[in-house]
């Protein structure tokens, strides 16, 4: 059973100044879509996040280095699917290094204002043949209606696209690719968040990114893992210009990072994990983060048993100090723990909840103070173990 939260749109628009595209290269079985492009009209102020795993596949090393040459400016964002260019050496990285050169040439602009990004198993060499000898055919495809091909193609076992658009003041879309190997230490997966706004006077493109994961995409989890080849990359072309940009793109980001949970690998739920009562935004999201990553929460939610002593549990050991008899529980609309004890007759309540509804609540007020935050998971069942023993084959 698939959650999704928005239907796949047929057509979503890109903000002015930006193309996409995205194409079968030979990567991916059965003609589908295995690369993706974004193209700016002319180079545009950029920022990304990557992994902290001590892992890195050779395309945070490219970006990095690219960035830092550029000023942070991007022309060209080219993203593989099925395969991770990780753990490949020098050549790894002398691989992205070619692709990006190779493009850059056709784009006519520096080798250092080029991104790629590779998503897929680790350990195979990058097929930098079937790549360069797609781009001609690439950036012929790009266009401003390109957004959906440009979604696809990233996919790897996701189970559809994630590409959502918000328009006022300014125009923003964005694309994540992910369904395991999500843990919020960076949030694993590919994002992609084009903007048409300006960074308010005093903050750089990079410094906007991160406010924005740490309220999205830093707040969601599918498996407690995280992969070599995590990346955020925030575009944004500056044309206009909103006092609201930020607020604008996280609530997009905040959309993007519930489909990730929504679409986790064998999910039947995604569940909401409400932090409330906390001392400070920090403590909360440390709580929030606890209880989604419990396998026993996460278990519970599959097999649609309220069981509060996993929360209050998780909540405990998230090294955040609170007293666990003011604390209160709660699964959906039902109370099932306060003032120092349970409430079994509300179980049934929240036992259909969990039956009877795909988005799930769980929450947790600690009685310490004020501030709240809210993490996103699914539930963990079977088939992830399934979907992930034949990862491979």
């Amino acid at each position: 059973m698939t959650v999704q939260l928005e239907p796949t749109p047929d057509h979503v628009p890109l903000p002015a100044g930006f193309r996409a595209a995205g194409l079968h290269c030979g990567l991916k079985k059965n003609g589908a879509l295995d690369l993706g492009l974004l193209l700016a009209d002319e180079p545009v102020g950029a920022g990304a996040i990557y992994t902290q795993n001590q892992l890195v596949g050779a395309h945070v090393t490219v970006c990095r280095d690219h960035l830092a040459r550029s000023g942070g400016l991007v022309r060209a964002v080219l993203v593989n699917a099925r395969n991770a260019n990780c753990a490949t050496g020098e050549q790894g990285i002398a691989d992205a290094r070619h692709c990006c050169a190779q493009l850059a040439a056709r784009v006519r602009c520096p080798v250092e204002q080029v991104l790629m990004l590779s998503t897929g198993p680790i350990g195979a060499p990058l097929p930098t043949e079937r790549i360069v000898g797609h781009l001609d055919a690439l950036l012929e495809h790009a266009s401003i209606d390109g957004a959906m091909d440009f979604a696809r193609a990233i996919m790897t076992t996701d189970t559809y696209p994630k590409a959502l658009h918000a328009s006022g003041m300014t125009r923003t879309t964005g694309f994540a690719k992910g369904s395991g190997m999500i843990h919020p230490n960076m949030a694993t997966m590919l994002g992609f968040l084009l903007t048409d706004g300006a960074a308010t006077p005093g903050q750089s493109v990079p410094q906007l990114l991160r406010a924005v994961a740490d309220r999205s995409f830093h707040r969601v989890t599918v498996d407690g893992d995280t992969s070599p080849n995590d990346t955020l990359v925030l575009l944004a072309s500056g044309r206009t210009r909103s006092a609201d940009l930020e607020a604008t793109v996280t609530r997009l980001a905040q959309r993007l990072a519930r489909t990730i949970a929504a679409d986790g690998e064998g999910a039947t739920r995604l569940v909401t994990i409400e932090v409330r009562g906390a001392r400070d935004e920090h403590e909360a999201t440390l709580v929030g983060r606890t209880i989604a990553t419990s396998p026993l929460v996460k278990t519970a939610v599959a097999g649609r048993d309220p069981n509060w002593g996993r929360i209050l549990s998780a909540a405990g050991r998230a090294g955040v100090a609170f007293p666990a008899e003011r604390a209160r529980v709660w699964v959906g609309p039902a109370d099932v723990y306060s003032g120092g004890k349970p409430h079994p007759q509300n179980e049934p309540a929240a036992h259909r909840h969990l039956t009877d509804d795909t988005l799930v609540t769980l929450g947790v007020d600690l009685a310490v103070g004020t501030a709240s935050a809210d993490v996103w998971t699914c539930d963990f069942t079977k088939d992830y173990v399934q979907i992930n023993a034949d990862y491979r084959s």
